[in-house]
């Protein structure tokens, strides 16, 4: 090496090695966490940044969290000051009007120290399980302002040069539900980003600090260089769509995101103007979520091999107005702003299925996923008299794509939790799963199958119980692209299957809280699914008839939507097929 040059082959190590230490923060966290939502469901996310505060490496978790992370790094070294960080010190925030996303998600900053000089920072993002506010679980379904939805915390020092701010975690314990996993949760947070720093140490210790900088500086460049490569070959333009949520939870109508995807040479400007103002419930997305959602959206949808960091993001420029619900204005309720950001998600998307596909370097679309988090929480007291707290986020499906049909029961791209399992359920609450099940059709009929969502249902073991859901996709399902269907809407069911059935949420569809559950008492939970992509008559009937075998379809879906006839024998018939799909295209037109 001469000077600044740094071989290919170093840079390699380095910046694997960074990536290696941002999966081994989340490690730390879920082996050393006690709270289910971390050991279980993975809901966080870890960065290493560099001490210009970039983005260098982050793990494979939340990409809703990592877009916005950047935002809180450096609200923190704003608001403590750079010069007033020493080592050992870590900030801790949640304010979503500082960067943040919601209040249940809590951020932690860690300035990494050698030899008396800042070289980076270790980040992470984690959803707790309570951080206060009117409801169990903090996601309150009514909330009006941000005060209502639970603790927030500026930044502030929580360790101060290795040792626990006692005054502010024992304020910050005193404001939860669940004090006992809070601490514990908080300091699996703390390890995380002692992790990052040992990491970083060792490279730099190895390779040198100039070195170690320069290949952060090369990997950046050349993430930023691959994405603009492909935008490069989409025709310049603009390119609009919308989507729509619910409704806010105050009042029942659809709430719509409205977007402009604006290619310009190498780089795109993603314009919100036109987007509905900012809602009088929580279901508002503060900038940094919004930028998330759009920044996943265009990674994805240009190439996801591209090594992810802030280079990624120097292509992306981001006009979201104030005062919408895609920028609010403090103090608004905003913890369901995480809904908002699968409609930022589902609309970029959509957009982007405006431009031609017959070109190069066409765009990597897909239709719809399940456009929800399915925020559900089940509350109480056991009999032990201690109180519990269950957080689902189920899975639902994805939205099928050019030559794939859509995955069934995964989280959607904006997220790479994990489903809680039905034992760690069962052992940790009185809760006891009764069903669990992919749901039948679900998936919106196309050339390329949503995929299937799933259906839960819970079971109340505790005396009383409390049941609350901030989700959307009831009324407003999962879009199809070109000539696909919807796929299925999200339901939400007490006593589901009996006389007793009637909805959880029957005002709003998917929003209310603190609904009394009496012991032996069933909520259903059905998700949605993913949209269709191209016309159900060019699907393959073959490919319909191995859906019939496995369950995914019925036998009235592949007639209706497929054209699909069996005989009587169960095998298809495809003289009658191919004859009722040429009725159906006939009476299109």
């Amino acid at each position: 090496m001469r000077g600044h040059e740094v071989d290919p082959v170093t840079v390699e190590v380095v910046t694997g090695g960074l990536a290696a230490g941002a999966r081994e923060m989340g490690i730390t966290m879920r082996r050393t966490s006690r709270s289910t939502i971390f050991n279980e469901g993975n809901d966080y996310s870890c960065g290493i940044f560099n001490a210009r505060t970039e983005l260098v490496s982050h793990g494979e978790f939340l990409p809703i969290h990592l877009g916005s992370l950047p935002y809180s790094v450096n609200y923190a070294i704003d608001e403590v000051g750079a010069d007033r960080f020493r080592p050992g010190d870590t900030v801790i925030l949640n304010d979503p009007f500082r960067g943040g996303s919601h209040l249940p998600d809590v951020t932690l900053v860690t300035p990494i120290f050698y030899r008396d000089r800042v070289i980076g920072w270790g980040a992470n993002r984690a959803h707790h399980l309570d951080v206060g506010g009117t409801v169990p679980g903090s996601f309150y379904a009514q909330a009006r302002e941000n005060y209502q939805e639970g603790l927030r915390i500026p930044p502030v020092k929580l360790i101060k040069e290795g040792h626990i701010n006692e005054e502010i975690m024992q304020m910050i314990l005193a404001n939860v539900r669940l004090p006992e996993n809070m601490r514990s949760d908080l300091l699996s947070q703390v390890s995380a980003n002692l992790t990052a720093r040992r990491r970083l140490i060792e490279l730099v210790e190895r390779y040198g600090l100039e070195t170690v900088d320069r290949c952060m500086t090369i990997e950046m460049n050349n993430s930023e260089r691959r994405i603009r490569s492909v935008i490069a070959g989409w025709p310049d333009g603009d390119y609009h769509a919308e989507d729509s949520i619910d409704n806010d939870g105050i009042t029942d109508v659809p709430r719509t995101v409205r977007v402009t995807v604006k290619v310009r040479g190498d780089g795109v400007i993603v314009d919100f103007t036109g987007t509905d103002p900012q809602v009088e419930g929580p279901l508002n997305s503060v900038l940094g979520y919004t930028a998330s959602g759009v920044y996943m959206t265009i990674q994805a949808a240009t190439d996801p091999t591209i090594p992810p960091n802030g280079g990624c993001y120097r292509p992306v420029e981001i006009v979201a107005p104030k005062g919408t619900f895609v920028n609010p204005r403090f103090p608004a309720a905003c913890t369901g702003g995480n809904e908002i950001v699968f409609v930022i998600h589902n609309a970029v998307y959509r957009a982007l299925g405006e431009i031609p596909r017959d070109i190069a370097n066409p765009v990597r679309l897909m239709a719809a996923d399940q456009g929800s988090s399915n925020n559900l929480f089940l509350s109480g007291f056991g009999e032990d008299g201690k109180r519990f707290v269950l957080y689902e986020y189920p899975e639902g499906g994805w939205g099928g794509a050019e030559g794939r049909d859509g995955q069934s029961a995964v989280y959607s791209i904006i997220g790479n939790t994990w489903n809680l399992p039905v034992e760690a359920i069962e052992m940790k609450y009185p809760l006891r799963i009764d069903r669990y099940e992919l749901r039948r059709d679900s998936g919106g009929p196309g050339e390329w199958r949503g995929g299937l969502s799933i259906r839960r249902d819970y079971r109340m073991l505790a005396p009383t119980g409390e049941m609350s859901v901030l989700g959307n996709r009831v009324r407003v399902p999962p879009y199809g692209l070109f000539g696909g269907h919807h796929g299925a809407p999200a339901r939400y069911r007490l006593d589901p299957d009996t006389p007793d059935e009637r909805p959880a949420a029957p005002e709003f569809g998917a929003k209310k809280s603190m609904v009394t559950l009496r012991q032996d008492q069933v909520v259903g939970q059905e998700t949605a699914g993913g949209g269709g992509y191209g016309d159900p008559l060019d699907r393959d009937p073959s490919a319909v008839v191995r859906d019939l075998e496995y369950g995914y379809v019925s036998a009235a879906s592949a007639y209706e939507h497929y054209g699909v006839v069996m005989d009587q024998d169960g095998h298809l018939d495809e003289e009658r097929t191919l004859a009722r799909r040429q009725r159906m295209r006939a009476s299109r037109q």
